[in-house]
């Protein structure tokens, strides 16, 4: 990236238009997250497990309730009542995700050279 470039695009990122900068942020925010080769440091990834902590404590105290229903002297249980936790689920796992794929990224695959080197000399 040329340095024009990056002038221009912080000029863009500090402008004063709220939704369109800010969909561009949090979007920007999840790819370098789902994309492993960001670097973050110590705060940020106790910050990350903090966020990862929260869904699991909310999906363990949601998982609680529901099996609270099933478990109560009722005389039917409506299947509507688990969608809920579902949804619940499907947020933690999304940030299971994110998470392992920030904070454990995968080791860059080293090319193999094919044939054999050739000296600078001609």
């Amino acid at each position: 990236m040329s340095l024009k470039d990056w002038e221009r695009d912080v000029i863009n990122r500090q402008r004063n238009i709220v939704f369109p900068d800010t969909n561009l942020n949090e979007g920007r925010f999840y790819r370098n997250l789902a994309s492993g080769r960001a670097v973050f440091s110590v705060g940020q990834k106790v910050s990350l497990l903090l966020i990862v902590a929260f869904f699991l404590v909310v999906y363990t105290v949601d998982f609680a309730g529901r099996i609270s229903l099933l478990i109560a002297p009722r005389s039917h249980f409506p299947g509507w009542e688990v969608w809920p936790s579902l949804i619940s689920l499907v947020w933690l796992l999304f940030w299971i995700f994110l998470a392992a794929k920030a904070l454990l990224p995968q080791p860059e695959v080293r090319k193999r050279r094919r044939g054999y080197r050739q000296s600078g000399k001609s």
